[in-house]
């Protein structure tokens, strides 16, 4: 197992896409690393998950990290999803509410940072505005190392690091049509305090699965979600 390093650890948040395991990679040249997951299932198919594990096993050989931490969302984006008057601010939302995840994440493991694979104006969630948006209140600070790159240089970047895969996860059912661009800040704020997205992630942080040896049951902890 990789020795500690003396930067520290960080929380960085792989999805199974092409961003965050390269986001990931790089950051493991100055920290310690602790992959979060976030399962989204049944918002995505089994096979996107099993996807994800695919990958973030792979990337274990070449980080050399302890854990993954898979985080239960399907019961938190639910809650965003059923306040349909601001359904543009979903992804937004969620997002936040993610890094809400991390924030506990860290203060458990004594982790100093959250990593992102974001990149900016590749998704609605990443344009400057919505950046700040989701960045506001959060009392770690968020690492994009991708910021600046766009998807070709990320992806040559990902097959010279050697950790390039054909096939990615990374679909989700409950993007809006519509997303929001510019995001209000306080509307986003007072989204996740109205429904108590705090509260409900920091109930849901109890039942965090920590991935390490890649041969849990998968398929069962899916059928619990469903």
């Amino acid at each position: 197992m990789k020795e500690k390093n003396p930067q520290g650890k960080i929380v960085c948040l792989v999805s199974g896409g092409i961003d965050s395991p390269v986001a990931c990679t790089l950051m493991a040249r100055k920290f310690e690393i602790l992959p979060l997951h976030f399962c989204l299932y049944p918002y995505t198919c089994e096979e996107t998950f099993f996807v994800a594990m695919g990958i973030l096993n792979d990337l274990r050989k070449k980080v050399k990290f302890e854990k993954v931490v898979v985080f239960p969302w399907p019961r938190i984006l639910k809650t965003i999803l059923a306040d349909r008057e601001h359904r543009n601010y979903a992804c937004l939302a969620c997002r936040k509410g993610m890094f809400l995840a991390a924030e506990l994440l860290c203060a458990r493991e004594g982790a100093s940072g959250i990593v992102t694979g974001e990149s900016l104006g590749q998704k609605a969630t990443q344009t400057l505005p919505n950046l700040g948006a989701t960045s506001r209140g959060i009392k770690f600070p968020i690492l994009r190392p991708l910021l600046s790159l766009d998807k070709l240089e990320i992806e040559r970047l990902s097959k010279k690091l050697g950790i390039w895969h054909e096939v990615h996860a990374g679909c989700c059912y409950a993007t809006p049509r519509y997303p929001r661009t510019r995001a209000d800040p306080g509307v986003v704020d007072e989204m996740l305090d109205e429904l108590h997205i705090g509260d409900a992630v920091t109930k849901e942080f109890e039942n965090v699965l920590e991935v390490r040896t890649f041969k849990e049951d998968f398929k069962n902890y899916l059928e619990t979600l469903a």
